[in-house]
């Protein structure tokens, strides 16, 4: 990567006091470091603010951000990551990383995911494979070479320009690689680019919350029925056993029985049903 290359990094916490020194760690030791480093307390009632406020006195790119507890928060980090996030902000950087305040990682991870925009230049969002732990152990969370973790992305600011931004609320990270590759760009994440993540991905609500979320993100962002129900087969026999499928078809299902709205945009679930029928009929997909 040319070393003149500058990205902004972005980063909600809440009540993350456990977690949110080594993540500081790892930032500030990066071979690369971010012209700006905005850290956004969702309000948080442990010492994150205090957390956030010490780096800031350490570090001058670090941009502290407090919110008020007592405001009414949307699912998920998006909206208060968009209401710091004007175009005025990013406009001077070649890309924008969003992590989450749960992760630590080795000096060069972020360098090596700007390198993989260098080597691909059609690439429009990156992140690296999560090591998470599991049953006492740390273990790779494997997933599709095209889908990018929420907890760690990076994205040139073509493509963030492109897909208008992060959406608010739940199914963000599967809307902004849809949005992307609609829009021409590659997703992609590298399982030899790993950092850790100290929460198993859906942990903070129980896996069976999780699974009845994932449902729900399914009918949100307009999942053919027949692939959400090859979806619930394939998860049988992973944990929770049978009723994490079951959970997940009751997500997804609730929001035909309770009328709940979808995501706005026809296209968006055009293209996300046709990559899916490709899929189940073993043909060539951009999901792959």
């Amino acid at each position: 990567m040319a070393r003149t290359s500058k990205y902004l990094a972005i980063t909600p916490a809440r009540d993350e006091e456990k977690f949110l020194p080594d993540m500081i760690d790892s930032m500030v030791s990066q071979t690369i470091l971010p012209v700006r480093w905005i850290i956004i307390d969702d309000g948080s009632a442990d010492r994150t603010p205090d957390i956030i406020d010490e780096a800031a006195a350490r570090f001058s790119w670090i941009v502290p951000r407090h919110l008020a507890r007592t405001r009414s928060r949307e699912p998920g980090g998006e909206s208060v990551i968009m209401r710091f996030l004007p175009r005025e902000e990013w406009q001077d950087v070649d890309y924008i990383v969003r992590f989450d305040a749960d992760l630590f990682f080795v000096r060069d991870y972020i360098e090596r995911l700007l390198n993989e925009f260098d080597r691909d230049p059609s690439l429009g969002i990156v992140s690296g494979c999560l090591i998470e732990p599991s049953h006492g152990e740390w273990r790779l969370n494997a997933i599709p070479s095209f889908h990018t973790r929420g907890p760690s992305k990076i994205y040139s600011r073509a493509c963030f320009e492109a897909i208008g931004g992060l959406e608010p609320g739940e199914g963000w990270d599967t809307i902004d690689e849809v949005k992307a590759m609609m829009r021409g760009f590659r997703t992609r994440n590298f399982r030899n680019i790993t950092a850790f993540h100290r929460r198993t991905t859906g942990s903070a609500r129980g896996l069976w919350r999780t699974r009845f979320g994932q449902g729900r993100i399914a009918h949100f962002v307009g999942y053919s029925q027949l692939f959400t129900l090859a979806r619930a087969a394939g998860l049988l026999f992973s944990e929770p056993f049978i009723g994490g499928s079951v959970m997940l078809l009751l997500g997804f299902y609730s929001g035909y029985v309770w009328r709940r709205p979808r995501f706005p945009d026809p296209q968006v679930m055009k293209f996300i049903r046709r990559q899916q029928f490709r899929r189940l009929t073993f043909r060539e997909s951009v999901w792959q």
